[in-house]
């Protein structure tokens, strides 16, 4: 297997003690951030304050051609009260931006929900159901009024990257089912 080179400039820690200043100008002149290896191993990327703001204003721009017309989470009539909730959801969860099957399931089970997707094998798990049924199904573990709540995350996987857990989260629906 051939290791594929970066085609960014690349610094290490110790550079950038010396003179933060030559990597930040490495950074402006390549018009790219620069790696920085602390030990063979990536420690962060330095980039100039400008093409922070870029890419800032880049993923603004991107999310604001991503918005769904209609809500990307849709809450039941019979949810009355969990407004809040459900807000708290929305702005955890981005949609139309991609995210990993791990950290959004990391994100729901933080929101009190749970699923069947445990342990070793798990985001395989939910990239096939996600593939089978076009979303994943969450049980909240707190009943409200006697009613079980359900978010169904609607989505597909992110086939533009190159990592395989990566999916894109289009819309969520909280509904409730009598127990």
């Amino acid at each position: 297997m051939e290791l594929k080179k970066l085609e960014v400039p690349t610094s290490s820690i110790t550079e950038v003690k010396k003179s933060p200043m030559d990597v930040f100008q490495q950074a402006r002149d390549s018009g790219t951030g620069v790696y920085i290896f602390n030990r063979e191993k990536i420690a962060g990327v330095m980039l100039t304050q400008q093409q922070y703001e870029d890419l800032l204003n880049e993923l603004a721009a991107l999310r604001e051609q991503l918005k769904v017309e209609d809500e990307p989470l849709v809450i039941s009539p019979a949810l009355e009260g969990l407004e809040q909730f459900a807000e708290t959801i929305r702005q955890s969860l981005v949609t139309g931006a991609s995210i990993s099957a791990k950290n959004l399931d990391e994100r729901m089970v933080a929101f009190g929900f749970i699923t069947k997707k445990t342990g070793f094998g798990g985001v395989v798990e939910m990239l096939n159901e996600l593939k089978e049924t076009g979303k994943l199904i969450y049980h909240l573990r707190k009943k409200a009024n006697d009613k079980s709540i359900i978010a169904e995350v609607i989505g597909e996987p992110d086939n533009q990257t190159q990592l395989f857990d990566k999916i894109i989260v289009r819309k969520i629906y909280l509904d409730s089912k009598e127990r």
